[in-house]
């Protein structure tokens, strides 16, 4: 749904968007690009929301749930997905993949014996919160993880600041 006026009226679902929307995200240097991650797949916006693209082939898990937005590429992007919400929130036992895009989705190698359940992107790393507690970052992208060391427990949500 989509407000033109501060929320006073809203219009009825998008076209193209995703039905489940589990996280909406802005990208934070262009204004109507927008991202979405559902238990329907993954879609974007060009206009601000307003019209939206599924993109889910080349993903091979469709239930996505979290999403991190690359600050500096707006065609860079991420969703943490699995293969249903049974898999997706067994607390320490859910297991899913995180997956980036650049054209086309690439499942990452991370943690592959939980879920990424929380993302966030800050200072020029990729920060990843797993189903079963760990805080894991990236400073390439996705493509090399070290671990925190932390372990807080489930994680729900991260922010960046």
């Amino acid at each position: 749904m989509v407000s033109e006026d501060g929320g006073a009226t809203f219009s009825d679902h998008r076209p193209g968007a995703k039905r489940d929307a589990h996280e909406l995200a802005w990208h934070p240097r262009v204004p109507d690009r927008a991202y979405q991650a559902a238990g329907d797949g993954a879609a974007w916006s060009r206009d601000g929301g307003r019209t939206w693209e599924a993109i889910d082939a080349g993903r091979d898990l469709r239930y996505c749930w979290a999403l991190a937005v690359d600050p500096v590429d707006p065609e860079r992007w991420y969703v943490s997905a699995a293969s249903g919400p049974g898999a997706a929130h067994a607390n320490a036992r859910a297991r899913g993949r995180l997956y980036r895009w650049a054209g086309s989705w690439q499942p990452l190698d991370l943690a592959p014996d939980s879920m990424p359940y929380a993302l966030a992107v800050t200072d020029g790393e990729l920060l990843a919160g797993t189903a079963d507690g760990r805080v894991l970052h990236s400073a390439d992208r996705g493509e090399t993880w070290d671990e925190s060391g932390l372990r807080v427990g489930a994680i729900s949500a991260m922010a960046a600041g």
